[in-house]
């Protein structure tokens, strides 16, 4: 054999993970890096070595950017932001000799000689331009536009957001991948009460949180229940002002304060314990681009109840019970049924348990290594 193609054989391409956004991440894409990272350590090609631009584990415990209440707070890291990802990143990448660079936060450097790989999560900037403050909205755009030039790759995060973004993103070639998400569990430990009806995310407009609000406060007057309702999930970063105050203002209107949980931005453990102690978990939004509560639900054994929509049926099949979308009444209807049908809980959670497997870590890095 030729040593010269036997040394080239040998050499493993390397493949950069920018993870500096972690800093500042909440929800969806803080659990997308840290599958990406976890799995890329665990199950990731013996000829690709994996270089990750920061230390995860470190970063849990810099929480200063996290849900921050002040603006101020917000705009000094979206500047470090900027100078990390055009100025240091490109250095870094130099330095580092990387083949392929992997973005797992919309944004990537609008210089460097890699091959870029950039996920772009969802359509929802897009769609829905009156969800998210005008200016930061209309600089986040630019950032993305940018950073995602003719030779990248874009990577998303379901068939349905592959659809969404195909006149967005016309010029490039756009794969999905399923991710994982396998930091909730089943804690056997836990003693469950089962007092809870979870749902956790952001308070955005159309996570339709209203409708779920509404439907509980049926669900409790004509049930004459003690369960809980738990909304827990930034009010800050990703949040609207808007839609938190008319939650707050029906709860006050209807005298649901002691009903009502809104905990805020919560943590893995607090959120093994509330998924672990949910009667269901409720996902009633009129858009998602993946949804990983769902995977998260399934995981730890709580049956579901989401809206009827497109993204939801794809992911989650059979394995949950859905309602018209934005109809209270119907997801009242629904909240009764996983109350009083036992035989129907325990179906779900069966499927939920099956279906719930297809997304792992390992099937979530070998999406990408196919692109390698």
């Amino acid at each position: 054999m030729n040593p010269g193609i036997h040394n080239l054989n040998l050499k493993k391409v390397k493949v950069y993970i920018d993870v500096f956004y972690y800093k500042a991440a909440l929800s969806g894409i803080k659990t997308y890096i840290e599958e990406l990272v976890h799995g890329a350590n665990k199950y990731g090609r013996k000829d690709v070595e994996y270089i990750f631009s920061h230390d995860i584990e470190k970063l849990k415990k810099k929480q200063f950017f996290i849900n921050s209440k002040f603006r101020l707070v917000r705009w000094f890291f979206q500047l470090q932001y900027l100078i990390w990802k055009q100025l240091v990143l490109p250095l870094k990448l130099t330095y580092n000799k990387a083949d392929i660079l992997i973005c797992p936060d919309y944004v990537a450097p609008v210089f460097t000689s890699c091959k870029k790989i950039v996920v772009i999560h969802d359509n929802l900037f897009w769609k829905y331009p009156k969800n998210y403050p005008l200016l930061w909205r209309k600089y986040f755009i630019k950032m993305i536009k940018l950073g995602v030039s003719r030779n990248a790759e874009v990577v998303t995060t379901s068939r349905y957001s592959k659809n969404g973004l195909k006149n967005t993103f016309a010029n490039n070639t756009i794969n999905y991948i399923y991710q994982s998400s396998e930091r909730i569990y089943f804690d056997s430990k836990i003693n469950k009460s089962k007092e809870y009806i979870l749902h956790i995310g952001t308070f955005e407009k159309r996570k339709d949180l209203l409708t779920l609000v509404k439907a509980f406060k049926l669900f409790i007057d004509n049930t004459h229940s003690n369960y809980k309702l738990v909304l827990a999930g930034s009010k800050y970063i990703n949040g609207n002002k808007k839609v938190y105050k008319s939650i707050k203002k029906y709860i006050s209107k209807n005298n649901l304060f002691s009903s009502i949980i809104m905990p805020g931005y919560i943590k893995k453990k607090e959120a093994i314990y509330f998924y672990n102690n949910a009667l269901c978990y409720v996902f009633p939004s009129i858009d998602e681009g993946f949804g990983i509560p769902l995977i998260e639900s399934m995981r730890a054994q709580v049956p579901i109840i989401c809206s009827d929509i497109e993204i939801f049926k794809e992911i989650a099949n059979d394995s949950v019970i859905y309602f018209k979308k934005q109809d209270y009444n119907d997801l009242y209807q629904k909240l009764k049924l996983i109350l009083k049908d036992k035989t129907t809980v325990v179906n779900l959670i069966s499927k939920g348990k099956k279906r719930a497997y297809l997304f792992n870590q390992k099937n979530f890095i070998k999406g990408f290594e196919k692109l390698y």
